[in-house]
């Protein structure tokens, strides 16, 4: 579709480049608000410069759903906060979050940081 036609229509959904293996949208599994998480980092977010083998892969605060985005065809995106108010500054596809079990013990806050 030429950019032209793109204008002069309402809605155009986007097509992606890369196609997505399972459902999207409302049909998506969904996560809900009392779920703990931790979000994949990207490289060099926490200690800055290149990602090293040392580095971490999830985040060491443990943050939970503050809300989530809902569109047709699209990924859902999830927003999060931490129980101190913190929250990153960027929104977050279900792939990108690592669900924490209840009854999980989780290491010192030295081991982490």
């Amino acid at each position: 579709m030429t950019p032209n036609k793109a204008r002069k229509k309402k809605h155009v959904y986007a097509i992606f480049s890369k196609s997505r293996n399972g459902p999207m949208g409302f049909d998506e599994k969904r996560l809900s608000y009392n779920v703990s998480v931790r979000y994949l980092l990207k490289p060099g977010e926490l200690e800055g410069g290149r990602r090293r083998a040392t580095d971490c892969n999830w985040s060491p605060q443990i943050y939970h759903i503050k809300e989530s985005l809902i569109q047709k065809n699209q990924p859902i995106l999830y927003w999060l906060i931490d129980d101190n108010g913190n929250d990153p500054k960027r929104s977050f596809v279900f792939e990108e979050l690592l669900e924490i079990p209840k009854d999980n013990m989780l290491p010192p806050q030295w081991v982490l940081k």
